[in-house]
């Protein structure tokens, strides 16, 4: 009896999970589909199958520009999110001094500060500094946002390691920054490598600072999206949205690939 319900118990999770998971990847899956359509309008399912909204999205300035606007400003993000994040993430994990964990709530409230708010203040201080509307004001703003999350992701991995392998290294005569660059950095790359890749993700899909602090020379994808969503339905929205979705699984995917590979490689 006691088997029975357990089994019946399994079913039932079973079924909520595929049904949440129905739910969940359906809409994407509708996206994808209408990206296909060949007509001037959404339509769904579509009547014939046609590239022509891809190829629209690749030839026009219109939306190729800020995507390649996004994707320089989030490599720049994710580089400098990497380097300042993996810093803050060893100090406060290795370092011994009061008012550490004061620091780290610092460091890390970004995450829990709406994005509006951060926009706003950003918007203020740009504004004073004659830089709002650049480049350079989205990749500051971007890299306050992503930093925290990298902060989260590589401290987690700094908290786990061994100190005992890094004093060691120090014992038998390496020095500092010698065991720190050869010892500690190997072995917390994989969460660094999936900090960056999350840093880059944040930075290419974020909109409300985009808005607040890009202008006409400095229009994002995400904020472009926005704009034609306002004022227009262009079928060429669903190709974008299909090519971001399996950007951010591509990036995913492969950092936890490289990630697997890093962890084989310290196991043997």
């Amino acid at each position: 009896m006691e088997s029975e319900k357990i089994g019946v118990f399994r079913v039932v999770l079973w079924v909520i999970g595929i049904l949440v998971s129905v739910f969940l990847v359906a809409p994407i899956i509708i996206v994808m589909i209408t990206s296909l359509n060949e007509m001037p309008y959404m339509e769904f399912p579509p009547h014939r199958l046609s590239l022509r909204w891809y190829r629209n999205f690749f030839t026009s300035p219109h939306w190729f520009e800020p995507a390649l606007l996004s994707v320089r400003v989030a490599f720049a993000t994710a580089v400098s999110a990497a380097f300042l994040g993996t810093l803050a993430a060893i100090g406060i994990g290795r370092g011994q001094f009061r008012f550490r964990r004061a620091l780290e709530m610092f460091f890390v409230s970004p995450l829990v500060v709406p994005v509006v708010v951060l926009a706003l203040g950003l918007y203020l201080l740009f504004s004073s500094l004659h830089v709002l509307g650049t480049p350079l004001a989205l990749y500051l703003g971007h890299t306050v946002i992503a930093t925290p999350l990298v902060i989260v992701i590589v401290l987690a991995a700094v908290r786990t390691a061994d100190p005992e392998m890094e004093l060691a290294a120090r014992s038998l005569g390496a020095g500092y920054m010698s065991a720190l660059w050869h010892v500690t950095i190997p072995i917390i790359r994989p969460a660094i490598l999936s900090g960056t890749a999350f840093a880059f993700l944040i930075s290419f899909d974020e909109v409300i600072i985009a808005i607040f602090l890009g202008g006409p020379d400095a229009t994002t994808l995400p904020k472009r999206m926005w704009e034609t969503i306002r004022f227009e339905i262009d079928p060429t929205l669903t190709a974008i949205s299909s090519l971001l979705t399996c950007v951010a699984v591509l990036i995913l995917v492969g950092a936890e690939g490289v990630r697997r590979t890093f962890q084989g490689r310290s196991a043997r």
